[in-house]
């Protein structure tokens, strides 16, 4: 049962993807911005999702409040948001939301690395070793999204194909890579969960 906690969410963050890029495949999922290029609406809608799937299935696992994970989803979801919106904006408001997005990305690295950090560590056992793997590589490829937001969505400098491509990988490795690893955890069922 406690297994169950965090793997039904790490199944939906992983068939929404796949609804996500299936629609961007089929060539649905987008619209053209603003300044004129093509912006897969998909990835955001993808992203307001799964993104917060992620973030209870680490707090689950680190043992903290659902208060501290609720405040955490809803930082997401506004950074998310601002992202998108920022996308869909021409000129200087364009890097504004990005300013904006960015403080709340902060707060979700933050509370990864250290508040939650610490009460998986607390726990001990194997939810403290898979929380420290899980959040490495939610940190890691996380810091990796708002870079190519800068010359993706941000400049323009990106090909939009790069653009996808980059994102495409990020998401296997923060989504796809991140459920592997949570799985290797549950057979000891989460101590405490």
């Amino acid at each position: 049962r406690a297994a169950g906690r965090v793997l039904s969410p790490a199944t939906f963050v992983t068939g929404i993807a796949s609804i996500s890029y299936f629609s961007m495949a089929s060539g649905g999922g987008w619209v053209i911005a603003p300044d004129c290029r093509q912006l897969f609406v998909a990835r955001y809608m993808d992203w307001l999702i799964t993104t917060p799937l992620l973030l209870i299935d680490l707090g689950v696992v680190a043992g903290v409040s659902r208060w501290d994970i609720m405040a955490l989803c809803l930082s997401d979801i506004l950074m998310i948001a601002c992202g998108a919106f920022g996308a869909l904006t021409v000129g200087n408001v364009k890097w504004v939301w990005w300013f904006f997005g960015m403080l709340w990305f902060f707060h979700i690295i933050f509370a990864l690395g250290k508040s939650w950090a610490e009460a998986a560590k607390a726990k001990g056992g194997e939810s403290g070793s898979v929380y420290s793997k899980i959040a490495g590589i939610t940190v890691i490829t996380w810091f990796c999204y708002p870079i190519v937001w800068v010359f993706a969505e941000g400049f323009g400098n990106f090909s939009v194909t790069f653009e996808v491509l980059i994102y495409g990988v990020l998401d296997v490795i923060s989504k796809a890579v991140f459920g592997l690893i949570l799985m290797s955890g549950a057979s000891t069922g989460y101590e405490a969960i």
